[in-house]
Formats: C-alpha cells, structure tokens, sequence
C-alpha cells in the first residue's frame, strides 16, 4: 500500500524499550514481515507476530516493504532499497524523489518534478522513463498505474513499455493488487475491477479515506475512523475490524490498523481473529506474509489466487485440482512455461473448474476443464481414455474424466502444446485450442500466461518480453 509520507512522531516508552533486538536473535528468525515508523526511525520484525523489533535506518519519512525487499525515501528526498535479510545493505536509488513503490522486481520512483520512472530487474537495473504529471502510482510485477495531475487514471500491463489503458477521471489513488484495480474517487467512493484492464467497475462504498488491496480481501477506513473488510468476490459483504483507525494493511491473511492514537495492531488468520498488540507511538506501517517461493509441488488453490486473484467457484476448483495436479504430471506439464500455458487455457476456457459446460444445449457442447467440444473430439478422447462419451457426453464434465480429457487434448489431440509453450509461444497454443479468432482474447490469454509464467519462475520472465508469442499464428 502507498504510505503517507509520515510527520516526526514521539517514541512511547513502551516502543522505546521494544523496538531492539540482537541480531544473534533475529538472523535465526524467517517469514512474513511488519515494520513500522516512529519518529522518523523504520524498525521491522520478521517471523511470527511475537518477534524482536530491528532497527533499519533513521531519517525516514516512508517505507515499503515487499517479499525480501525493503525500501525508504529518506528526509532529504533519497530512494534506499535494500534485499535480503534485515542485516543488508542499503542500495541508493534515485534522490530528489517524492514516492515511491515496490513491486516483485520493480521499483518505482515519483520524482518532485511529477515524473514517473520504473526499473525491473536487480538493484542496478537501468531506469525506464513512464510518463509525467503524475500525483499518484502503484506498481506490480505485471502493471503500473497512474493518477495523472488531471485525476485520470491509466495503467499499463505488461513489459515496462507497454502501451497505456485510459481507465476513469476524477480520481485522487490507485490500488493494484493481482488482477484488481482500486480507485478511489475525488468525492470518497472506492471502485474495484477485477480481471483485465477493460473489465467494468464495481462499485464498493463511500466515504472512504484509505483503502488496500490483495487478491482476496478489500480493506476501507472510512471517515468516521472505522475499518471494515471483505474477503472474496467483488460483491462479497464486509466485516467490521475496529474504530479509530487512521490506516490499514493487508497482506496474504494478515490484516494490521494503525489506530489515531499511534498504537498499530495486527491479526492473523480470518477476518474474526483477535488483534496482537505490536507497537505504540507509530507514524506508518506495513506488512507482509511469507515472500512467494517457486511452487515444486502440484498447483494449489492459494497459486492460483496469487497468480489471477479472486477465484470463482472455489469449492469446485479446489475439488478438480488432485486429479488435475496428477494429469499435469503424466502429460509433462511440469515446467514453468507449460505449466503456465496450460494453465492460462484452463483460466479462460473454464476457469478451473471440472465441471464447466458451455451451456449452449448441444449434445456435444463444451465440457469439463479443457471444454471439449464436437463429436471427433469426444469419440477422440473415449477412444484413447476407454469410455463412450459418444453416448455418454456428461462424463466430459465428470471429476474422473475432466482432467485426463484436458491432458489427453493437451499432448495427444494437440500434441505439440508442451513444445509450443517451451518456445513462449502462446499464439500458438491458442490456435491449438481453436477458439474463435480474437485479437483481444489472445493477448487476454497471453497476459494470463506471462502472469504465471512470472509466478512459477519467481518473479520474473525468464526471457524479455518480446520473445513471447501472443499472436495466434
């Protein structure tokens, strides 16, 4: 979330004596992360909510942090980032800065002259110039997004020079998290979308003056000093947290207010979990859950909210995954590029679930994971799984058969998938899926694709973005 930059702020006594640990202590500790602000010195803790405070830098008027990466813009208007553990050094990045963000491997920077510029990569990675007059940004690992001086909001998916997307005017914040897109309006009203960057508005509520953003929760304070929180869909209701809160953080199922009174409070698990008291006398926090790791597993449903955001029809798509995970094995859908074109497919064909069905009252309508459709597809599939699903079409959709169809299309019907997805050709892929042509759906698909190929390789494309193929072709 953007901090504000925060005003000096008096240590308490209690925060005073906390706010120090021996580094023989916290060198043993690993995980999720909170800091806070006080009086201009960042302290972060790392590991369970009970952990030692250590203390980072002084002289810091904001700070973020994100996975192994922690970064401040100084007083005198200078951007530090430091990776690693608590006990790294800080790298200088830009000075006569205003703001600034990260995100997975970017870091970005708003300069006093309103200029907006982005670097992805390692700490000395070279600056890509984005745009100007900008009074408000935030960044992921897959978009950016500006508020302009004008109130517009545009945002941008992709490499850092894709092209911009014109989203609404009379904005004053942007939020992105995942797939969302918060904006909070000049008059106090929060609107979120979720999915690609010309997907519709849902509108939230009113009065709002801070909001933050994950895949799976939405967090207001509204201007009477309450914070309140949904988890889920879009339309999913809210929960009520605590009164007197000036800010609020969310990140994985951690959830921390910082109250009027300075006192910042974290709670961990769902949203009607007790609150653990961390600190006093704090001008800005932050938190984190565990940094994202390289799944060597079978995907899981958490992968796939990390990935995409909210999912739809939970229940079912964690019921398909088991038998899904083991066809993914057997067809050697195991590295990160196939695994991400698969699962791309898998996204826009039935967004995960098993028993998807296109609905059209065909007989031989699109079913099941893959959404097999047309009778040689399905007298293909029975013929080389050993069911009639010629007679008996509805097993297409079935769990013992949904995912072995999605396999056997995969590297039997269209055997060249797993290839075409080792070249990052998704054009390619999605001419084999055979859909009906759309410039928009197929770079819909191959967003999807650089989204988990991002995941599963840690962060980042293993290749630039302009060796992948979107293009049906």
């Amino acid at each position: 979330m953007k901090k504000q930059i925060a005003g000096a702020a008096l240590i308490g006594a209690t925060l005073a004596t906390t706010l120090i640990s021996t580094p023989a202590a916290q060198a043993a500790e690993t995980g999720p992360r909170i800091g806070v602000l006080s009086g201009g010195t960042l302290s972060v803790k790392e590991g369970n909510l009970w952990s030692s405070w250590t203390t980072q830098l002084n002289g810091v008027a904001k700070f973020e942090i994100d996975g192994n990466r922690i970064g401040v813009l100084t007083t005198g208007g200078d951007v530090m980032v430091k990776e690693g553990d608590l006990y790294a050094q800080w790298t200088t990045q830009a000075g006569g800065a205003k703001d600034f963000h990260l995100g997975g491997n970017r870091i970005g920077v708003l300069r006093n002259d309103g200029s907006l510029a982005v670097k992805d990569g390692n700490l000395w990675a070279g600056w890509t110039e984005q745009t100007g007059n900008v009074k408000d940004f935030d960044l992921t690992p897959d978009r950016i997004g500006v508020v302009l001086a004008t109130g517009e909001v545009t945002v941008k998916e992709g490499d850092l020079y894709a092209g911009w997307v014109g989203q609404m005017g009379g904005a004053k914040d942007i939020e992105l998290a995942g797939s969302r897109i918060g904006v909070l309006r000049d008059e106090g009203s929060l609107v979120v979308k979720d999915g690609n960057l010309w997907s519709s508005w849902t509108e939230q509520t009113g009065n709002v003056k801070d909001f933050e953003l994950t895949p799976d929760r939405i967090g207001v304070v509204l201007t009477n000093g309450e914070a309140t929180v949904k988890e889920g869909d879009l339309y999913a209701g809210w929960v009520g947290e605590a009164g007197g809160v000036q800010e609020i953080e969310l990140s994985g199922d951690r959830l921390g207010v910082l109250r009027d009174n300075g006192s910042f409070a974290v709670k961990e698990g769902n949203l009607w979990a007790g609150w653990t008291e961390q600190a006093g006398g704090v001008s800005a926090a932050d938190l984190t859950t565990t940094p994202v790791t390289v799944p060597t597993s079978g995907v899981t449903l958490q992968d796939l909210r990390n990935i995409y955001g909210a999912i739809g029809d939970p229940d079912a798509v964690q019921q398909g995954l088991e038998s899904l995970n083991a066809e993914m094995v057997r067809g050697g859908i195991t590295t990160p590029a196939r695994k991400a074109a698969f699962l791309a497919t898998l996204r826009n064909e039935s967004g995960f679930r098993y028993n998807a069905l296109e609905n059209t009252g065909a007989t031989y309508q699109g079913r099941g994971f893959i959404q097999l459709t047309g009778d040689s597809n399905y007298r293909g599939a029975g013929s080389n799984l050993g069911v009639d699903l010629l007679g008996n079409p509805e097993l297409a959709r079935s769990l013992q058969y949904s995912a072995p169809i999605a396999r056997w299309y995969w590297t039997v019907a269209r055997s060249d998938s797993n290839n075409a997805a080792d070249h990052y050709d998704m054009g390619l892929i999605s001419r084999y899926v055979g859909y009906r042509a759309s410039s928009a759906e197929d770079a819909e698909r191959c967003n999807d694709f650089k989204s988990a190929l991002r995941y599963f390789n840690g962060g980042s494309l293993p290749v630039p973005d302009s060796q992948i193929t979107c293009n049906r072709h």
